[in-house]
């Protein structure tokens, strides 16, 4: 590609974010604003915000990747994320953001510490969250590869470092204000992309798809199927029930729902989801790229470059604006995901810990100034341990993001969907024993013993154990109180 252009338009990029960084710091005045923008935002904005924290690398180079890789059995992240994320969404926004009208949380931990009245909750959760660390990794991760991929000379480490310190620097100065901002013009770069990537087809194929697919199909039959022996994901109907029950689970995750609770009227809810329903599915339509790539040259070295060949078969203006696109796709979500860890340790570890008993003793006026300062500094922080576990890349970027949210869906969704769908059975041993076991039981059959190989099942069976263990522990442990009350009842009536 011309660098000529694409310097341009890394350019007027840059700009853009910086000239937003610097808008959303005129408006922050402390955590809250930091990290909810003082639930100020309208429905369309935030579901555009919404969509492109979503949709991360891991769909415009990862799960590409996928699609090239094992063909058109990778489509069932396209089904998966359309369908079953929607889903998702649609159960948790409402409830999530109409408790917080009186909860007034700033992050998942600390909605669920308020509901569940438990700090214990809210330090387990905690710690959870910092192992989206990895998630952050494999965007940053993915614009290395992508600059270094279209800029001649320039190496995958210095150009990790690049979007690094753009990514620090603007959420940093911006906060959510910054993040939501810059996603309305990111998520519109996105959708153009996935759009323009599906259609190409077209006329790069004199056959149009059934071209690619008997391309496919000559290769290998697993290509076309709806299963494939190969893929670390679809490779069985169990394996699919497993991407499609972690996507639902994927709409709870803290850099989504600090986007709820930015919502200023709860009523306006349909308005984001509609919103985001028709953003996703013009972007989730690049995947159809790898299978395209996969036409074209079945040779690559590396899956998740198959979308940065794609892009080469195009005029550099084009190509630019595509490039750009992954860009503030990585960058959107990698922003997101600095918000909600930051506020995790300054808001939740910190102050409504450490400070709130008293292992901090300090004045609550300067505590809160402490969290902000911390909130503040953190980005950096995580840039730099970012860059310390993507020295050289993953094999797979998307495998590498899913470590941390799978981590987190295991933990955090069966506290989250009972509080909002079974508001009675809600109890804080049981839920703190459900993320424990859930979080166990992902840990073990993915990383320790190694039993499931898709690190996207992994985090379903994980997430599926939670949600049994709570239930189970809920219903006994209220029973046991519910028991326990009428007996007090009862003795209460015979003395008087």
């Amino acid at each position: 590609m011309d660098n000529i252009y694409l310097l341009v338009g890394m350019a007027l990029y840059l700009i853009f974010i910086i000239f937003v960084g610097f808008i959303g710091a005129k408006k922050i005045k402390n955590l809250s604003d930091f990290a909810v923008a003082g639930e100020s935002m309208g429905p369309i904005p935030l579901g555009l915000a919404f969509a492109a924290s979503f949709f991360s690398a891991a769909t415009f180079m990862g799960y590409v990747g996928y699609t090239y890789s094992w063909g058109a059995s990778g489509l069932w992240i396209f089904i998966a994320i359309f369908g079953a994320s929607t889903l998702g969404f649609i159960l948790l926004a409402k409830g999530v953001r109409n408790k917080n009208t009186d909860l007034k949380s700033v992050s998942m931990a600390d909605w669920l510490a308020k509901v569940y009245k438990s700090d214990v909750l809210r330090g387990l959760v905690s710690l959870v969250f910092i192992i989206q660390i990895f998630y952050i990794a494999g965007q940053l991760s993915a614009g290395g590869t992508l600059l270094s991929g279209m800029f001649e000379g320039l190496d995958y480490l210095p150009a990790v470092i690049i979007v690094t310190v753009v990514t620090v620097f603007y959420v940093t100065l911006g906060g959510l204000f910054s993040d939501v901002y810059t996603s309305i013009g990111q998520m519109c770069l996105m959708m153009f992309a996935g759009v323009f990537v599906f259609i190409s087809a077209f006329w790069i194929f004199d056959g149009g798809i059934g071209e690619v697919v008997s391309n496919m199909a000559a290769q290998d039959s697993n290509l076309i199927s709806v299963t494939n022996p190969d893929s670390l994901h679809m490779y069985s109907y169990a394996a699919i029930f497993g991407v499609l029950f972690i996507e639902f689970a994927f709409a709870g995750q803290p850099q989504l729902l600090n986007k709820i609770m930015a919502l200023k009227n709860p009523k306006d809810m349909s308005k984001m989801i509609w919103t985001w329903i028709v953003a996703s599915f013009c972007c989730l339509l690049v995947m159809f790229g790898g299978m395209y790539m996969r036409a074209i040259d079945p040779t690559l070295a590396v899956a998740d470059n198959a979308v940065i060949e794609y892009v080469k078969l195009f005029h550099p203006i084009i190509g630019t604006i595509l490039s750009i696109a992954i860009i503030a796709a990585l960058m959107s979500t990698a922003c997101g995901l600095m918000l909600v860890v930051s506020t995790c340790i300054s808001n939740d570890f910190f102050l409504k810990t450490l400070v709130a008993h008293n292992v901090i003793k300090i004045e609550k006026t300067k505590a809160e100034k402490i969290a902000y300062i911390i909130a503040k500094i953190m980005p950096a922080i995580l840039g730099l341990v970012s860059i310390y576990l993507i020295y050289n890349p993953p094999s797979f970027m998307g495998v590498m993001v899913w470590i941390g949210i799978s981590a987190v869906s295991s933990a955090t969704l069966a506290p989250l969907v009972c509080a909002l769908l079974t508001p009675r059975l809600v109890n804080s041993k049981a839920a703190i024993a459900g993320a424990i076991v859930g979080e166990a039981v992902y840990v073990y059959t993915y990383l320790i013993a190694k039993i499931e190989r898709s690190v996207m099942a992994a985090g379903a069976w994980g997430v599926i154990a939670s949600f049994i263990v709570m239930y189970a522990l809920a219903l006994i442990l209220n029973r046991k109180k519910l028991k326990a009350e009428k007996i007090d009842s009862e003795l209460s009536i015979k003395e008087d």
